[in-house]
């Protein structure tokens, strides 16, 4: 099992799997839109994709965006999303996808590496912790929904 940075040819096979992301988390199937989704990162740089594969098979992915923080003058990378696939789970590809978003972090000399997740995604709290993630006390976060 490797992870490798995505490119436009993985284009397809990760579309099929971000579309079961999707729908992990509720949406209907769409793999039209999920498709047009990542080319369209792709085709703007607007994020970078790590992708998790065995025997040429994509099992997982990982998307960061990147931020800016205007007190720091600095950026940082956005953790939005990290899947693995059923079958692949408890093998240690998510933590080997999020080793490979926190070196290619600190290789672009980010200033930090951040996520958000559900308040009761606790298998997924323990798994950050354990990699370093530090839980934010002093800071809410609000939405302001335009969809």
């Amino acid at each position: 099992m490797i992870v490798r940075r995505a490119t436009p040819d993985d284009l397809q096979q990760l579309a099929v799997l971000f579309d079961e992301y999707r729908q992990f988390y509720g949406a209907s199937s769409q793999l039209e839109l999920s498709y047009d989704f990542l080319k369209q990162r792709f085709e703007n740089q607007e994020s970078v994709i790590f992708i998790h594969v065995k025997d040429e098979v994509i099992t997982g992915f990982i998307l960061l965006y990147l931020g800016f923080s205007s007190v720091a003058c600095s950026t940082y990378y956005i953790l939005d999303d990290v899947y693995v696939t059923p079958l692949y789970r408890r093998q240690g590809s998510a933590r080997q996808l999020i080793d490979t978003a926190i070196l290619f972090a600190q290789h672009e000399n980010a200033l930090r590496l951040s996520l958000e997740t559900q308040k009761t995604n606790y298998q997924s709290h323990t798994l950050y912790e354990s990699m370093g993630f530090v839980k934010d006390d002093e800071f809410q976060t609000y939405h302001c929904f335009l969809k």
